[in-house]
């Protein structure tokens, strides 16, 4: 469906004279889900190519947030699958310097393994004989084709046998890929449906969206995300931003002031990626009283569990918010949107796009204009 399509009847600023709240009708977008259907996963019979002896190993990092995760494993597999070898699950880099984590810790290693059964052979532990071995690294773009993968990889794995694959994020790295290939399907399966959160976190953010929830009840159990760190606001890119520029990040005065112009009533429950509380929040609950941080949601003993596991929990509770919000355009917004799009969860509103009172132009280009590289996935 057409953003012009879609009822946003009521949702400008004459929010006392509407007979719905610009809130109420952002999330009536539940029930137009027939009408925006992004269809059905297009992966599934177009990557299972079965070998009968994979020779030699690719390895991968897996370093950063969750959603840059997506991207590295899809690498590994589509350059496993392409020269005929076997993927080696890495170990995660640990939130500081030095620490590092089981693939299992945070991904169902059952899952993933089984999706991709018949696409790729997958070795849970290193093999022995590569543990004396000093691999060679080859550093990749996020997005490849078949051609990249044939003149840049496969001369140096026919030399060794083995090979350590590290992905850099040249950024915009998430817009449509034209037309459908057997790369870039690897690449849907993986992101969503072989790569999913192990059972016992999967449950704890299950319960934390839950809260959010119970916590939502004046604004029928519904809240808003919005990926705001104070960190952001001293980056080059934020402190780059000119009167002659597009504006493309937002203090958290701004975020307020941004949601109250575009009809957001003051009850509204608003959930924040920032860790811990910030003074520059305050600026922000003046307007939306009820805005939570992660720290307030979470028990002292689950906080100390899962202190490691805070990107993880931002990344999953953006994706499955009632409405996104992102305060900067980086990597973390254009992953969400991934995820929001196989949800189809498109409540997306993007404060960088417009100067309006308009809530309709503010929704995401990545869905107004479906160029966003998950629509490839789905038929």
């Amino acid at each position: 469906m057409k953003v012009d399509d879609l009822n946003f009847a009521n949702m400008a600023g004459s929010r006392s004279s509407s007979d719905r709240s610009l809130r109420d009708a952002l999330y009536q977008w539940e029930a137009w889900k027939d009408n925006v259907e992004t269809g059905e996963p297009c992966w599934n019979k177009s990557v299972q190519e079965r070998w009968n002896q994979p020779k030699g190993y690719i390895t991968f990092s897996l370093t950063g947030g969750t959603h840059l995760h997506f991207s590295q494993v899809a690498n590994a597999v589509l350059i496993a699958k392409q020269v005929k070898a076997t993927l080696v699950l890495t170990d995660l880099g640990g939130k500081n310097a030095g620490e590092k984590r089981d693939f299992g810790d945070v991904y169902d290693v059952h899952k993933f393994m089984s999706s991709l059964n018949g696409t790729v052979n997958i070795a849970y532990h290193q093999p022995p004989e590569l543990s004396a071995k000093k691999l060679p690294i080859a550093r990749i773009p996020s997005v490849i084709s078949e051609g990249y993968v044939t003149a840049n990889i496969e001369p140096i794995f026919k030399r060794k046998g083995y090979l350590k694959i590290e992905t850099y994020f040249p950024t915009p790295y998430m817009t449509k890929v034209d037309g459908m290939n057997n790369m870039n399907s690897v690449s849907c399966m993986v992101a969503f449906e072989a790569l999913q959160l192990q059972a016992g976190l999967k449950e704890f953010i299950d319960s934390v969206l839950e809260k959010l929830h119970t916590l939502s009840q004046e604004s029928h159990g519904r809240f808003i995300a919005v990926d705001w760190r104070a960190e952001m606001l001293g980056t080059k890119r934020c402190q780059g931003t000119t009167a002659t520029e597009k504006k493309n990040c937002f203090s958290a005065q701004e975020i307020g002031q941004f949601l109250n112009k575009i009809g957001f009533e003051k009850n509204t429950t608003i959930y924040l990626t920032q860790d811990g509380w910030h003074n520059s929040l305050d600026a922000l609950t003046n307007i939306f009283p009820n805005t939570y941080t992660k720290e307030s949601l979470i028990p002292l003993d689950k906080a100390r569990k899962f202190s490691d596991f805070t990107n993880v929990i931002d990344f999953y509770v953006c994706s499955q918010s009632d409405v996104f919000v992102p305060a900067f355009s980086k990597l973390f917004y254009s992953s969400v949107v991934g995820q929001r799009i196989a949800l189809q969860k498109l409540q997306i509103l993007d404060p960088a796009q417009a100067t309006s009172a308009d809530a309709k132009d503010y929704i995401s280009s990545y869905i107004s204009q479906k160029n966003h590289w998950a629509y490839s996935c789905f038929c």
